[in-house]
């Protein structure tokens, strides 16, 4: 068993800091965007922004694409789908080791800036979902001060 080894700063803050830093990562709590703990996998992703769109990049190696949903609803985007196992459980004798998740995913995406909604493009390649989604262009207006 590992010690773990809690260092105590100047105040009560930095103690409840320390501890939902610690319960964040034992419990996976640090990937923000897990809608669900009742899924059986959770996919790896990638959330970045250009100057023009913000991209999605998931990995769904083993999932098929007419499998996969993606939809937009309000500030989330929200992919869901499910990964079929490739050996039928009856042809199991013993498993000698386990590491990859199948069954139902889901995963939802906080849209970091404003977006054309109407934009939204998915394409699937080699087990990879990119989603781009353009911004919105920030609406400029230009004033004149009269004077009075």
């Amino acid at each position: 068993m590992d010690i773990i080894k809690i260092r105590f700063n100047s105040g009560f803050s930095d103690i409840h800091e320390h501890i939902q830093r610690l319960m964040d990562e034992m419990l996976s709590v640090s990937r923000p965007f897990i809608t669900s703990q009742t899924t059986a996998w959770v996919p790896d992703a990638d959330v970045y922004e250009t100057k023009e769109e913000i991209v999605i990049v998931i990995n769904l190696a083993g999932v098929k694409k007419e499998d996969i949903e993606v939809f937009l609803y309000e500030d989330y985007i929200y992919v869901k789908g499910i990964r079929y196992q490739p050996v039928k459980e009856r042809e199991v004798i013993r498993y000698h080791q386990l590491e990859l998740g199948y069954g139902e995913f889901e995963r939802a995406f906080r849209v970091p800036a404003p977006i054309n909604r109407n934009s939204i493009e998915a394409s699937w390649s080699d087990g990879i979902l990119m989603i781009r989604i353009k911004k919105q262009l920030p609406v400029t207006k230009t004033i004149k001060v009269k004077a009075v």
